[in-house]
């Protein structure tokens, strides 16, 4: 038979090598035959003829496997086959020699076929006709087609082709049809049961032609051909992005030949079109789809923006709006306008922003907002803003959980105080902790609405959000943080150091690098300091994340601790973060230190101290002034004595009567007189210069005039010493006078034996100029008084006369 060359050939590859001995008489016959059902049990029989009665016959299975067998005869030996599973090739050998063989195949019998259709192609085509065979049989299966007339069914109707699960044939002039097959392969046949098919039934029209599609934004005009023969005709489109197809179903009941339909679209769309036919809405199949026609519609102006805000500053402020998808869009968004309006003084400024969904502004509480998004047909209708300045009070009893498909719903409460008529709405805004402001998404809700569910989270991430409560001139805000699948945190924070505070007994600073972000793996809730020593640990929760550092006290000198740092979020603890061993020391091995400090401070201020005291001691003082050559002090000021003020009050000559003491001077004794005068600063230069000769007729005293003494030139004024006979009169005394400077050092001094050292020590005093001293400061400042009053004058090197002041 034609199947044993292709079944097998394992064999007759074994005779080909040389292995099979060709002269040997041997015949290898499986009992079911070369065609056995999977599982099925069988004997396979090797009848060996010729000079091999005096060897070893055996029998093998694929040449490798020794099979058992039974010794029939002396030219028969038997294997017995058990639920055999696969092709195998059986082996007779004498010796060493293969001398015959068989190949036996193993399938399943052919299932009786399913889903027999017939279909006409056209109304003047040829009749295809489709089964399903089922199972894969493991052996070659074949469909056999039987074609009969209803009129007569002896007459059968040629097949033209036909293949495994198909066949076609030509009807001619006959409408009725009845149609059956066969399946058939080496082990079975299976037939199915004969149907009866009508032409008008099974026709399936040629696909219609697309002749001609014209659209505007919202409309799509098709004009279809070769749509004669139907009376139905359906067409769907899709959007380029989308998948699912939408359908249009048209009834004609007019005889032309080409159907012209209108579709409403949306604007600015690329839309897929197709097409099929039906003869007639009870009778005859659908034709197949026409090919794919692409087109797109016209723009319009887009639709009305999103926009939010967020506040920088009391004054600055992010505009931000959502952006258009294409719907929205309905075109290609060149950018957008940006109109700022002050209600009070109507300025208006336009602002035109390109590619971006944000805009910083400084706007003021008065300014009102609004934004519309511009393509090539227009703008968008003005979306509204404006600044909500008022707070008010934000939802309550604001609650979240996850749910199973992704989200996290949220939900909350109206306000105890917020009427449910002054509520406008609610906005729920949400974004990564530390993203970036671009990325912020937000939602709006009608004000019956208080709950929301947000999609979209990336898992294992800390979102940050709030809820605002919406009013006329207000908002309310409650603030959140969620994630979505929240871990643990990948690890705690590494220690930085930890040091002892020098002023508190037994307590340290433990400061530390917070983890990053992308280690939270969720809302990062806390840390946690672990403090252990042998016997004991302490624990210390810090509540702050933003933290760096923590004061942690009632630790025991001298002992040893192991500290580190963990994390924690939502899903439980982290794995702890670097250790670092620290022991506390003792108080009194940080006392050293600290009382030096001590002492050394207390050492500066004794010094300052003493000094500032030895600086009031006179005698010492002028001791060091003379060494360091200073300017005397400043002379006190005349004018606020008790006589100066009584001088003002009378003109004339106003005696001073200065006793040294009772028992040197007596009451019939008239004193000597000291006439005084101020001496401007003018008068400090040289008496033999030019100057000072020109200005010694102006300077004189007039004797009706009371002087008031003003210290506001450097320190070096004098008190001149008119010194006259007794016997001058008054204006003798204002015109020779000689002048003596007398310093208001020795005044100060108290101490008359100045005026009896030697000359040479005056003129050297005379001549010697006065350096500044960087030991200490005048004791009187430039531009201050005395009063007279305060200040005690010796004057027993003057005559025991009284002084005579002269205004």
């Amino acid at each position: 038979m034609c199947y044993a060359t292709t079944i097998q050939p394992f064999f007759f590859l074994l005779c080909a090598a040389g292995i099979c001995k060709a002269q040997s008489r041997c015949t290898a016959i499986p009992s079911r035959g070369q065609f056995v059902q999977v599982g099925a049990n069988f004997t396979v029989f090797c009848i060996i003829q010729g000079d091999c009665r005096g060897k070893t016959a055996t029998i093998f299975q694929n040449t490798t496997e020794k099979l058992p067998h039974v010794q029939v005869n002396a030219t028969i030996i038997k294997h017995e086959v058990q639920e055999i599973r696969s092709n195998t090739t059986y082996t007779c050998t004498c010796g060493q020699y293969v001398i015959c063989g068989v190949d036996v195949s193993v399938g399943y019998p052919p299932e009786v076929p399913q889903k027999l259709a017939c279909e006409q192609h056209g109304a003047f085509g040829h009749v295809n006709c489709t089964c399903e065979t089922g199972k894969n049989t493991g052996l070659w299966t074949t469909s056999e087609f039987r074609v009969r007339t209803a009129s007569d069914n002896s007459t059968d109707v040629p097949v033209a082709y036909s293949g495994k699960n198909w066949a076609v044939f030509y009807p001619g002039s006959q409408t009725e049809f009845s149609i059956s097959i066969w399946a058939v392969n080496r082990l079975e046949r299976s037939r199915t049961a004969e149907i009866n098919v009508t032409l008008s039934h099974i026709v399936r029209p040629t696909p219609p032609s697309l002749a001609n599609v014209t659209c505007s934004s919202r409309l799509c005009h098709f004009l279809f051909t070769n749509v004669s023969c139907c009376h139905m005709l359906e067409v769907q489109h899709r959007a380029d992005s989308g998948d699912q197809w939408s359908a249009h179903l048209f009834n004609r009941t007019d005889s032309n030949h080409n159907w012209s339909i209108k579709i409403s679209l949306e604007p600015f769309v690329l839309y897929h079109f197709r097409g099929r036919l039906k003869s007639t809405p009870h009778m005859g199949l659908w034709s197949h789809w026409s090919a794919i026609s692409q087109h797109k519609t016209e723009e319009e102006a887009p639709l009305k923006l999103d926009v939010w805000y967020i506040e920088e500053s009391p004054s600055s402020y992010i505009l931000l709006w959502k952006k258009l998808n294409q719907s929205e869009a309905r075109g290609n968004i060149t950018g957008y306008t940006v109109l700022v309006e002050n209600t009070k003084t109507k300025e208006r400024e336009s602002t035109s922003v390109q590619d971006d969904t944000n805009f910083t502004t400084h706007l003021c509480p008065e300014c009102f907002i609004s934004i519309s998004a511009v393509n090539s047909k227009g703008q968008s209708p003005p979306a509204n803003l404006s600044i909500l300045h008022k707070y008010e009070l934000p939802p309550q009893s604001l609650s979240q959980g996850a749910r199973n498909d992704g989200s996290i719903a949220l939900s909350w409460q109206k306000s105890a105080t917020a009427a449910a008529e002054a509520v406008t709405g609610y906005l729920v805004e949400w974004l990564l902790a530390e993203g970036n402001y671009k990325e912020l998404q937000w939602q709006r809700l009608d004000r019956d609405q208080l709950s929301i569910h947000i999609t979209g989270l990336q898992p294992h991430e800390c979102y940050k959000g709030a809820v605002y409560t919406l009013f006329e001139d207000g908002r309310g805000k409650a603030e959140f943080d969620m994630s979505y699948q929240p871990k643990a945190p990948e690890r705690g924070p590494d220690l930085i150091h930890i040091r002892s505070l020098v002023n508190e007994d037994s307590t340290v600073l433990v400061a530390w690098i917070p983890i990053q972000r992308q280690q939270w793996r969720g809302c990062l809730r806390k840390y946690t300091i672990y403090i252990q020593r042998p016997n004991g640990e302490k624990v210390h929760d810090v509540e702050d994340i933003t933290s760096t550092e923590l004061r942690i006290s009632a630790l025991i000198p001298s002992q040893q601790y192991t500290v580190f740092m963990t994390a924690w979020t939502d899903a439980g603890e982290s794995a702890p973060g670097k250790l670092r061993f620290f022991t506390l020391k003792p108080r009194e091995e940080q006392s050293p230190l600290v009382f030096g400090i001590l002492v050394t401070s207390f050492s500066v201020v004794s010094f300052l101290v003493v000094a500032m005291c030895l600086c009031q001691v006179s005698s010492l003082r002028r001791r060091c002034l003379t060494c360091c050559h200073l300017l005397p002090d400043m002379v006190p000021d005349p004018a606020n004595s008790k006589w100066a003020k009584e001088c003002s009050g009378k003109k004339g000559e106003v005696s001073l009567h200065l006793y040294l003491s009772d028992w040197s001077v007596s009451e019939e004794e008239e004193p000597d007189t000291l006439e005084v005068r101020e001496m401007s600063s003018e008068s400090l230069v040289a008496p033999d210069s030019p100057v000072a000769l020109s200005r010694s007729s102006s300077a004189s005293l007039k004797q009706d005039e009371c002087i008031t003494y003003t210290l506001s030139s450097p320190p070096g004024a004098y008190l001149k010493s008119f010194s006259q006979e007794s016997d001058q009169t008054q204006g003798s005394r204002n015109t020779e006078v000689t002048v003596d400077y007398i310093s208001t050092h020795e005044m100060l001094g108290g101490e008359s034996d100045r005026e009896g050292e030697g000359e040479e020590e005056e003129d050297y005093m005379d001549r010697t100029p006065f350096l500044p001293c960087p030991l200490f400061d005048p004791q009187l400042r430039i531009g201050g008084k005395l009063t007279l009053n305060s200040v005690k004058i010796d004057c027993s090197s003057l005559l025991d006369e009284p002084f005579i002041l002269h205004c």
